[in-house]
């Protein structure tokens, strides 16, 4: 520890003192390297010392976190959903940029929006909700605080930007949904404090007379070690399936039956072992296959994806929870701008478990990945890893993807927008057009991060999109097609490449995506959307929606 301890002075230009781990290996978690302060100066994972974020500048490619929530429909980064509604686009067109703010990066699960309800739509479709909205506060509990439980923890350093220009409340990233605050700090100081509701998402909320725009926050967060996988010898408890149902909020009669349906075709129920009721599960989830041809159209969205075991991973996680909610399985539907996940909580005080179901391996396109080593907990995936998971884990692999494992629970196909995001019809939208290498930046073919781009609140903005629909069907019968086409531009020139998502909006003001194309090299968009068989007869309106890129803004038009 010699060595250490001469890199810790050099980092901290003071007697250090850090907690003695001999011989810390990569797989032995995260040590302090402390500075007598409310903050240590850095922590050390698998050899690394790693520095306490220091830069306030707003990066290449970041976009602050937004109060304004998100649609199901669309969304920008740095927004949260209030909801997830299901879509029938089962194939991942384009890629997809990923921000990490966590070192140890753990690319692609920065968890954005949690969603534990299902509710229903007013066509009777089950969509993903918060059920339980109650917040507590999240304390900042110090750098060398023990774990509340029995469970190891890993630490990760967290740096995001916050704007509170339009709101008192921003959504804040997390790790884990029982991750902690070991420190935090505001550039400018700002008086504010950290809440987490009962779906394990955080929110960062300004004290009362306190007032901010953009605002660095630099915290030190961790998480259960067991949340990434199992130890070895590590056995699901023998318990119910539903041993945990209570914490289910009830499903409408409705999804509940459909649900119950297809659960006793997979042969499950709810007195079955609780381990073999989700490895049943996973399997099944983990076997859909990406496709461009949607599921066969029954008018029951949910049965047809569930069924036809086509999609990418926000297909996977929606079908998921509605299933294992049905037979009294706790879980959650979580996402970010690239990628969605489930979460299962464990009986018998296991606590929270990530559960990667796969996706599109193709079109992620991570930035700020490189600021430090990728997080590899080096624990074993307890669930059944079918064929098709395998072989889009290897296709991530051959992508020199970060974060692409080796094996375990920690593990991804790559996803990024085919689950949260890919088509823009749930938390997390993003996707464009495709590229050579998704793991390279769209803008910058060495993948190194670009410099800071100025004081936090000076960089460089985006440039203003203009988007119009130039042509559309006027008149169309319910199961046909609409044509759209129209076109991307900005001050610059035109916007070649760019994901543009075509909606139906009824009166009531809920949108529907029908679907996904991206401009061309003259800047011009146009497709064919299939018209949903159950929607109201009566006038729609249609609408165009582009989430923008790093050069470009967010814009609409109908």
């Amino acid at each position: 520890m010699a060595s250490l301890g001469v890199a810790a002075i050099a980092l901290a230009q003071e007697l250090v003192l850090h907690e003695m781990v001999p011989d810390l290996g990569a797989d032995e978690g995260s040590a302090l390297v402390s500075s007598r302060g409310a903050e240590p100066a850095a922590i050390v994972y698998g050899g690394e010392i790693l520095r306490a974020p220091t830069d306030t500048a707003l990066q290449r490619d970041e976009r602050p976190m937004q109060p304004t929530s998100g649609s199901s429909s669309a969304q920008d980064l740095g927004l949260r959903s209030a909801s997830f509604h299901p879509d029938r686009v089962t194939a991942l067109h384009g890629a997809v940029p990923y921000f990490e703010v966590f070192t140890p990066a753990i690319t692609p699960y920065k968890r954005v929006t949690s969603l534990d309800g299902v509710a229903l739509s007013d066509n009777g479709v089950p969509y993903l909700v918060v059920a339980h909205a109650a917040r507590e506060r999240v304390e900042v509990v110090g750098p060398g605080a023990q774990p509340p439980d029995g469970r190891e923890r890993d630490r990760f350093w967290g740096s995001v930007v916050l704007d509170f220009s339009t709101g008192r409340e921003v959504p804040l990233p997390s790790v884990s949904p029982e991750s902690r605050l070991l420190s935090f700090r505001t550039e400018p100081a700002t008086a504010m404090h950290v809440e987490r509701d009962g779906a394990g998402n955080f929110v960062a909320v300004l004290d009362a007379g306190a007032a901010a725009t953009e605002v660095r926050a630099i915290f030190l967060t961790d998480a259960p070690r067991s949340f990434f996988g199992f130890e070895d010898g590590q056995a699901f408890p023998e318990v119910r399936a539903d041993a945990l149902g209570d914490e289910v909020a009830p499903l409408a009669a409705s999804a509940q039956r459909d649900a119950e349906t297809f659960a006793r075709e997979l042969g499950l129920s709810r007195d079955m072992p609780f381990g073999d009721a989700l490895s049943i599960l996973v399997r099944h989830f983990r076997s859909f296959e990406e496709s461009e041809e949607p599921p066969p159209n029954t008018g029951n969205v949910f049965l047809d994806l569930a069924r036809g075991m086509r999609g990418v991973c926000r297909h996977r996680a929606y079908a998921f929870v509605v299933t294992a909610g049905a037979i009294g399985i706790s879980s959650r539907f979580v996402s970010n701008e690239a990628h969605a996940w489930v979460e299962v909580h464990l009986p018998e005080h296991g606590g929270w478990l990530r559960v990667d179901l796969g996706g599109s391996a193709q079109g992620l396109s991570p930035r700020n990945t490189d600021s430090g080593p990728t997080y590899q907990p080096h624990l074993d995936d307890p669930l059944p890893r079918p064929p098709e998971y395998e072989r889009a884990i290897a296709s991530a692999r051959g992508t020199s993807l970060p974060g692409a494992p080796d094996d375990g629970a920690s593990g991804t196909s790559g996803e990024n927008g085919g689950g949260g995001g890919g088509s823009g019809t749930g938390p997390g939208a993003g996707g464009a057009g495709a590229t050579t290498d998704p793991a390279q930046p769209l803008d910058d073919p060495g993948g190194a991060p670009g410099p800071a781009l100025g004081p936090l609140g000076a960089s460089a903005p985006r440039v203003p999109l203009s988007l119009t629909i130039d042509h559309a069907s006027s008149a169309v019968f319910r199961g046909q097609s609409v044509e759209v086409g129209g076109s991307a531009s900005s001050a610059e020139g035109v916007a070649s490449g760019l994901r543009v998502e075509v909606l139906l909006r009824d009166r009531d003001g809920s949108e529907r995506l029908l679907g996904v194309t991206v401009t061309d090299a003259q800047g011009h968009y146009h497709g064919s959307f299939g018209v949903p068989p159950d929607t109201a007869v009566g006038e729609h309106t249609i609408v165009a929606r582009s989430p923008g890129d790093a050069h470009l803004l967010a814009a609409t038009a109908e």
